[in-house]
C-alpha cells in the first residue's frame, strides 16, 4: 500500500512541474500575486498571502495545494541567522 506521504509528495511534484512549465503565462496574468495550484491548475490568486490561504483552506485539501508568488522580477531571499 502506498504511503499517504508519498502520494502528497507526488501531487506536489506534479503541481510544481506544472507551475514551472507555465510560469511565463502565469506572470502575464498574475504578476505580483500569489497563486494557488491544485491538480495542475490555478484555483485562486491574491496579492495578500493570508487572504489566499484562508480561502484555499476552506475549499481544498491544503496539503495538496501549491502556493507560490508570481513575479516578472527576480525574488531574492536574505536569511539572517
Amino acid at each position: 500500500m502506498r504511503s499517504e506521504y508519498l502520494t502528497i509528495f507526488d501531487v506536489q511534484e506534479q503541481n510544481w512541474g506544472w507551475f514551472k512549465k507555465n510560469y511565463s503565462r502565469l506572470v502575464g496574468k498574475f504578476d505580483g500575486e500569489y497563486v494557488a495550484v491544485f491538480e495542475r491548475r490555478v484555483v485562486d490568486h491574491d496579492e495578500d498571502l493570508g487572504r489566499l490561504v484562508r480561502r484555499v483552506r476552506e475549499k481544498f485539501p491544503f496539503d495538496r495545494v501549491l502556493v507560490e508568488f508570481v513575479s516578472k522580477e527576480k525574488v531574492v531571499l536574505v536569511l539572517c541567522g
